[in-house]
């Protein structure tokens, strides 16, 4: 490392570590709920869930179709307030994201025929496992 890489990274510490001394400064002051308010905060918060599946180059014609189906049949669902799929550019990788009225809504519909079907059939149509990641949102 040369003298100017050096002092680069030196200054990049030094502005992380006031950063971080920052953030530690403004750390909110939470206070532990109550369980009755914990269970009404609950079931007032839209559930966002992020999907991601790779899906193997050869089977993206018949993954699309299944896709579709399975998105047609959750708009459908009365719990579910919204559905948007993204391709990133160059890739065999699809982003979903689905908004449901709550998180029990979801977990229901993890039961029905039309997500256990869609499942079932892009489990050989995938590279690796799909990922799933869940966040609640302050509700309307």
């Amino acid at each position: 490392i040369n003298k100017e890489d050096e002092e680069n990274w030196c200054s990049q510490i030094n502005r992380l570590q006031q950063l971080l001394d920052k953030l530690e400064c403004q750390g909110p002051k939470l206070e532990p709920l109550k369980e009755d308010v914990l269970a009404t905060t609950y079931k007032s918060n839209i559930l966002l869930v992020q999907r991601q599946m790779s899906v193997i180059d050869d089977e993206l014609d018949n993954f699309r179709k299944v896709l579709n189906s399975y998105i047609d049949a959750t708009l459908a669902h009365s719990d579910n307030l919204h559905v948007s799929v993204q391709k990133l550019p160059g890739k065999s990788c699809y982003i979903m994201y689905e908004f449901w009225q709550d998180r029990i809504s979801w977990m229901s519909y993890l039961q029905s025929n039309s997500s256990k079907d869609f499942q079932r059939c892009i489990i050989d149509m995938m590279e690796d496992a799909e990922i799933v990641s869940t966040m609640l949102l302050p509700g309307l």
